[in-house]
């Protein structure tokens, strides 16, 4: 694809695996400058940026941040402006999930799922849309949701549920308040992925393959192809939208 990204500044949250990792790729490709934001060890997401930067030829950094800290969100976007100057695109990925049944969750766990899910995609988009508009510029927020807001086959991850359903929400309610600043707001639905950590889980992928109308997982890759396309200009009558990247699951 030439999307016309190259040269744009792209900060990825939870960029170092996954469908994040999958993103900061597809933009390198189409030459964009990646911000690689995690909280995953230094060294690794320094090694993940050298590669992609030595691969594409892009400008590619990391930065180990908390994005449910007000302070690493602002130590984080300092970073990136003393080293670009500007910020074109907030890709929303980081997030917490994870299995508890109701009966077992507690205060402080549950206020970890608000914390990163929901506050972290708050301070992140915050600081985004405060620098757009002293910048008196343009961009584009795009954020990852889950199927599991809308429908979900499994039990015990009801902090998950409600957290991702408020980002679902709040895309829908940043869209409206900033999209005539220039600034698109949409998310992105992904259903079941082939990651790191479930790639060799033989079982679940076949009874996902049963679940899934186009008979399979999806790569991070192929989610990310869709995010990214979101934040061109091809995407420019796509304000507010929950786009579906489940493969039919949803259905």
């Amino acid at each position: 694809m030439d999307l016309g990204l190259r040269g744009k500044i792209a900060i990825v949250t939870g960029g170092g695996n996954g469908i994040g990792y999958g993103m900061c790729e597809v933009f390198s490709e189409e030459g964009a400058n990646v911000v690689i934001a995690d909280f995953a060890p230094l060294d690794i997401t320094q090694k993940l940026a050298a590669d992609l930067e030595s691969k594409y030829g892009n400008h590619v950094i990391a930065i180990h941040a908390d994005i449910s800290s007000s302070d690493d969100v602002s130590m984080l976007y300092d970073k990136v402006l003393d080293e670009f100057g500007t910020v074109d695109i907030l890709m929303n990925n980081a997030g917490k999930m994870g299995l508890n049944r109701i009966e077992d969750v507690t205060i402080p766990e549950l206020r970890k799922y608000e914390q990163v899910n929901i506050e972290g995609l708050f301070l992140m988009s915050q600081k985004f849309v405060e620098i757009c508009t002293q910048q008196q510029k343009g961009g584009h927020i795009v954020n990852t949701v889950s199927k599991s807001a809308f429908t979900t086959n499994s039990g015990g991850n009801s902090p998950y549920i409600a957290t991702k359903g408020a980002v679902a929400s709040f895309t829908r309610g940043l869209a409206i308040e900033v999209g005539r600043r220039g600034i698109y707001v949409n998310g992105i639905i992904p259903g079941y992925v082939i990651t790191a950590t479930t790639k060799n889980l033989k079982d679940r992928s076949e009874q996902m393959k049963k679940l899934i109308p186009i008979g399979r997982e999806a790569t991070p890759r192929e989610i990310a192809n869709v995010a990214v396309f979101l934040c061109s200009e091809k995407a420019c009558q796509i304000m507010g939208a929950l786009v579906d990247v489940t493969g039919g699951t949803m259905l």
